[in-house]
């Protein structure tokens, strides 16, 4: 797995996408929600206008992706805090984790287990998470809030880039969380 090229970006969309159903009532406009397991990041990314010495190792990067067929580590970098935690227990697909934080407040950033999460609350020795805790946690784990990176993959088999009479290349992609 290959770690994204350190050439910096001009913008980041990430999203949570949550695989959620609602049905309503066409008469009455009742609502019905169910919460399916399913949740990822999504991103797309801008990277700066780049000159062709910094374009290849991108260019490189992308090819050998071969689209939708490897991953890569990505995080955002303004994601960055000297906070500090440790998850002490925790079940595959849980929201609420047990553990310890100094510092962590709500929207903080962490990695575990090459999985990118977002703090939703804490309470106590309860840390809410999201997504769902993707592996079980049984002993003590260390959360890494220093430029954390999550697992992605590109959502598309496609790529491409962008050349302009001033020798500038522009990369546009968009990406998944490798689950």
């Amino acid at each position: 797995m290959a770690a994204f090229p350190n050439v910096g970006f001009t913008s980041m969309t990430m999203r949570l996408r949550s695989a959620t159903a609602v049905s309503q009532s066409p008469f009455t406009y009742d609502q019905q929600t169910y919460q399916h397991q399913g949740v990822r990041w999504e991103a797309e990314v801008q990277l700066p206008p780049l000159k062709r010495s910094d374009a290849k190792q991108v260019e490189a990067f992308f090819a050998a992706l071969r689209g939708q067929a490897n991953t890569f580590t990505m995080g955002n970098p303004i994601h960055n805090t000297t906070a500090t935690g440790a998850i002490t227990s925790g079940s595959a697909g849980a929201t609420t984790v047990t553990g310890s934080t100094s510092g962590v407040v709500a929207g903080d950033y962490f990695e575990t287990g090459s999985a990118l999460y977002i703090v939703t609350g804490i309470s106590g020795s309860s840390i809410d998470i999201m997504p769902p805790l993707r592996s079980a946690i049984s002993s003590s784990t260390s959360l890494d809030f220093t430029l954390p990176k999550g697992t992605w993959r590109l959502a598309s088999n496609d790529i491409g880039w962008s050349i302009n009479q001033a020798s500038l290349y522009g990369f546009t992609f968009a990406c998944v969380e490798a689950i």
